[in-house]
Order: structure tokens, then C-alpha cells, then sequence
């Protein structure tokens, strides 16, 4: 192969991560260090980071599933205020190794960190593992099903925010966040029946396949990072069955303590734009559950609907990890 060609292969797949290497551009007062056991260094430039708080985000790094890329990790930054281009909670930059956390100031208890720190974990554990991940033509790619889908091959020379959820760096940053991340158990008894849906762990992209139903995958990437899967945490989407007699049902995972909405939105056709909306709310108490039946008769009553459309909320209330279903409308 001709210099100038081997050349040119090695900067197409360094540039990802030259163009991720994004100094900060500002000069912030250090507040506070913690060096781990480790030897990775955690700096606050946030007066409500401390070196106490600092240890305790450690504590919660660890609790995201690693192995031996953890020790290649080189440093965690908190800053005070937000991202000098958009309003994001955190970053990862690939030549450094480093996590950034920012608006520190406003978010001061590391459970506000938590899914972030997974997620910025997630583009670290990528990048050592699957380091093409990025290019449409890499394993990980395809078998995440990903070549038919809408995806954005573009992010590092023409990155829009629009498009955050469709650039697979991001895919497989949420991707590691449900398989490994870091999770915490919702007790239904201090919630009102709609707060676990709205505070839930979900993949930002929710028009691509469930990762967590996606066993080739998962298989490929427990043999090339040496982690395991917690059966604990795969739960299948739900497959709409039937509507009849006022019942919709569906095809559920077979798991306790998963919680479910139906939300019904009612249609009146004399106006496209009205619509109202009745949630109906169910909880599997044991393992023997396959199918829930919702009874809609109070929605069907509704005699100023012509038609109605409903989806379903799921969150699984031992981990947080959720999703909801693709919408399905019908006649009344």
C-alpha cells in the first residue's frame, strides 16, 4: 500500500478523535482534587464540589459496569456553568480520556450526575472496545441493526444538537448506560401513579430497536469487554396483541414489578388538534405475567371521539430502565 494511502487511513480514523478533543477555552480557579486509587483525577472548579463529594462520584463511577478500560480512564471535571455551544450535562473527550461534567453549581448531588456520568462512560467503554464504532461499515453497527435506520454518520464535521439522538456515538453511550450503567430502584409506594414514567432511564433514541432484547449484540459485547449482562435488567418491548370488548392488550416480559401506563389519547375529527388524553395504570406484582389487558370502555363512552390512539409507558421499577411503545390509532 502506497505511504501517502496508509496516511490518509490513519487520519480518517483519527480524526474522530482529534475532532473530539474540545479544550474548554476558559480559565476556571481550581477548587478542589481527589486522585482515586486508580490514578484517575477528579477536579472541581465548582465551589459546591468538594473533595468528599468528589470521592462519593467515584464511588458512583464505579457502580457502571468496567474492566480493564477503567484504568485508561485519565480524568472527571466538574465546572460550574454550562457548555460554552449547548446546554449539555456532560462530555467525553476521546484524546484525553476525560469526562466533563458541567453546570456544576446548579447540579449539586451526585444522583444528579448519575445517568450522565453512565452515559459519558459509555463513550469511553466504546472507544476502547469498538473504536470504529463511529463508521457505518464497523461491526458494532451492524449488528445493532442500524443500516436501514436514520442515523447520522456526520457528527464530527457536522454536528447539529437536532440530530444528538441519531449520531452513534450517542446510540452506543445509551446503549451502555441500560446494559451497564449505573440503576436505582423506584419504590411505586412514594410515587404518584405518572412520576416513575417521567424520572425513568430511557434510550434517547426510541425509534431504533431495544438494545436489551438485542442478544447478538449483547452476546458480542460481553466476549470483547470480559463484562456480563444482568438478566436482572433485559426486558422485552411490549407487543400490542389485540383491541376488543373495550380491551387493549399486549405481549409483556414476563417480570415482577414492572409498571405500565396505557395513555389513550380521544380524537375528534371536526377538529384534528383536539384531543384528550385518559391514562390507565397497571403494576405486575409476580414473574407469571405475559399479557395485560386494559379495559378503555370509559374512553370508548366518550361519544364526542371518532377515533383514539394509544401507546404504552413501561418502567421497570427495580432498575428505572423504561420505554415506550410506537403509537396505534383505530376507529371508534
Amino acid at each position: 500500500m502506497p505511504v501517502k494511502m496508509r496516511v490518509f487511513i490513519i487520519l480518517i480514523f483519527l480524526l474522530p478523535f482529534l475532532l473530539s478533543f474540545q479544550s474548554e477555552g476558559r480559565s476556571y480557579p481550581t477548587y478542589e482534587t481527589y486522585l482515586t486509587p486508580k490514578g484517575i483525577e477528579f477536579t472541581s472548579y465548582s465551589s459546591n464540589w468538594d473533595q468528599r463529594k468528589l470521592q462519593e462520584l467515584y464511588v458512583e463511577l464505579l457502580k457502571n459496569g468496567h474492566g480493564e478500560e477503567l484504568t485508561e480512564l485519565k480524568a472527571v471535571k466538574i465546572y460550574p456553568d454550562k457548555h460554552q455551544a449547548s446546554n449539555t450535562k456532560g462530555s467525553y473527550q476521546a484524546l484525553s480520556k476525560t469526562i466533563t461534567l458541567y453546570q456544576g453549581d446548579k447540579y449539586v448531588h451526585v444522583e444528579d450526575y448519575r445517568d450522565t456520568l453512565s452515559h459519558e462512560y459509555g463513550h469511553h467503554f466504546a472507544y476502547y472496545y469498538f473504536p470504529s464504532h463511529h463508521f457505518p461499515f464497523s461491526k458494532w453497527s451492524v449488528v445493532r441493526g442500524l443500516e436501514h435506520e436514520a442515523i447520522r454518520w456526520d457528527a464530527f464535521w457536522n454536528y447539529k444538537e437536532e440530530h444528538h439522538a441519531n449520531y452513534p456515538q450517542e446510540i452506543f453511550a445509551d446503549d451502555y448506560v441500560l446494559l451497564f450503567g449505573s440503576t436505582s430502584e423506584m419504590n411505586s409506594k412514594t410515587f404518584t401513579d405518572h412520576e416513575p414514567f417521567y424520572l425513568r432511564t430511557e434510550h434517547e433514541n426510541q425509534n431504533i430497536p431495544n438494545i436489551l432484547e438485542n442478544k447478538p449484540l449483547i452476546e458480542m459485547i460481553e466476549l470483547e469487554s470480559g463484562l456480563s449482562v444482568e438478566p436482572s435488567r433485559l426486558i422485552e418491548m411490549p407487543h400490542f396483541t389485540n383491541i376488543t370488548d373495550n380491551l387493549v392488550s399486549y405481549q409483556i416480559t414476563k417480570k415482577a414489578n414492572i409498571a405500565y401506563r396505557l395513555n389513550v389519547h380521544l380524537h375528534d375529527i371536526k377538529n384534528e388538534y383536539g384531543s384528550t388524553v385518559m391514562e390507565f395504570y397497571e403494576i405486575t406484582v409476580n414473574d407469571d405475567i405475559s399479557e395485560l389487558h386494559f379495559n378503555i370502555e370509559q374512553a370508548i363512552e366518550k361519544n364526542d371521539s371518532n377515533y383514539l390512539s394509544f401507546s404504552l409507558d413501561v418502567v421497570d421499577l427495580s432498575t428505572s430502565i423504561g420505554f415506550e411503545t410506537e403509537k396505534i390509532t383505530v376507529g371508534i
